[in-house]
């Protein structure tokens, strides 16, 4: 089992327990934040409080170790969210900033998230992006339009209210508080006007108010009503064209054919669609879809057949396929894998959703195990290996 596995998947025992003693530690620690902040705490107890947080960043750091060795890309790692998250966990306790940062830790919580496999929102996801994109200008000038209101806000009850309330409403920096709590029409009851000026442009504010919340949810309904029309669209525009309509054969030139026929039958889970040749074999993949093995340099001649002619054809070198298997039978594939002795040689967990196993055959050709299409939809339906 690599340490990439371990780092960063959370489908192995050893992987779940490094994840469960990170979780531990970050709760621990931040208890023990929060006890520090209690008065007349005995030598004893802040001294056990100490000990704690030298444990703690001795257990982060090594995480954020382990975590920048395993990364593929080491300096998108370090400047990537997490990573900045993880540098300000421990920095604090190295540089003595005096400023205590420790909390910031609880953020790294959102890393547990990735434990949560939401493939089945993956379509609902990438439409609320292409929504937000859609309507990007106009949520900016809303936001710009907002400022200016809280603060025009601001200036109006300060100017009804400072005379009747010099304490609570003394200048427009204390009556932002009050126009941000009316815009949003939360109301906390903490400021409030009491003439009737005062109150009725506190009217007029709460107003606005259902406005500030109502444009943004109105924007953002439109904008993915309008992404949906578009999808169903170009769905329709497809289904009227003619188009290419599958991937039926792909092929793959090996130096050993019978090595790899057996290879590919037994790993894989590939059956034969033809007795083999002495250049060729031809393996049912999937319905409709076939995969060719050509001997390397058995075909650099044209083939002459009863019913045509074959162009010539040959490679070399690694080559690249991918082969799409459900997001339920992942940890099977894994669990096969290891049992014919194949090392999984890497794992990618793709943006726009979805996972891929990279792994090799006999040639040295890459194979890919994915469980989403390529624009990340989960391939629900499909052959169980």
């Amino acid at each position: 089992m690599s340490l990439k596995r371990i780092v960063e998947d959370t489908d192995t025992f050893a992987g779940r327990l490094f994840d469960a003693v990170v979780v531990g530690v970050i709760l621990l620690t931040i208890a023990a934040f929060s006890i520090e902040t209690l008065p007349d705490l005995s030598p004893e107890t802040l001294e056990l409080l100490r000990r704690l947080e030298v444990f703690s960043v001795v257990v982060f750091t090594i995480e954020y170790l382990l975590r920048l060795l395993v990364a593929d890309r080491k300096l998108t790692f370090v400047f990537s969210f997490f990573g900045v998250v993880d540098l300000l966990a421990i920095l604090p306790f190295y540089v003595a900033l005096g400023v205590d940062l420790r909390s910031i830790r609880a953020l790294r919580l959102f890393r547990l998230a990735r434990i949560l496999k939401l493939a089945r929102y993956g379509d609902a996801m990438a439409r609320f992006r292409r929504a937000a994109v859609l309507v990007r200008e106009e949520l900016i000038a809303f936001l710009g339009t907002a400022m200016v209101l809280i603060y025009l806000s601001a200036v109006g009850i300060h100017y009804f209210e400072n005379a009747a309330q010099p304490e609570t409403f003394a200048s427009v920096f204390d009556s932002l508080w009050w126009a941000v709590v009316t815009l949003t029409t939360v109301g906390y009851g903490d400021a409030f006007p009491v003439t009737a000026g005062g109150r009725m442009f506190t009217f007029l504010v709460l107003m606005a108010g259902l406005g500030v919340v109502a444009v943004p949810t109105g924007l953002i309904a439109s904008a993915l009503t309008r992404v949906r029309e578009e999808e169903q669209a170009e769905k329709r525009a497809l289904a009227a064209e003619e188009k290419v309509v599958a991937v039926t054969e792909t092929a793959l030139y090996v130096a050993d054919l019978g090595r790899s026929v057996e290879f590919y039958q037994r790993v894989l889970g590939f059956t034969r669609a033809m007795e083999p040749m002495e250049r060729m074999a031809a393996l049912d993949v999937a319905e409709n879809q076939v995969l060719l093995l050509f001997k390397q340099g058995a075909s650099v001649e044209p083939t002459v057949t009863p019913h045509g002619t074959i162009p010539s054809s040959d490679g070399r070198g690694q080559q690249h396929l991918a082969f799409g298997i459900r997001p339920a039978d992942l940890d099977r594939w894994r669990s096969r894998l290891h049992d014919a002795g194949i090392e999984i040689e890497s794992v990618v967990d793709w943006p726009e959703g979805g996972r891929s196993l990279y792994l090799r055959d006999p040639d040295r050709h890459v194979l890919e195990l994915k469980t989403s299409t390529w624009r990340g939809r989960p391939l629900d339906f499909g052959v169980s290996q």
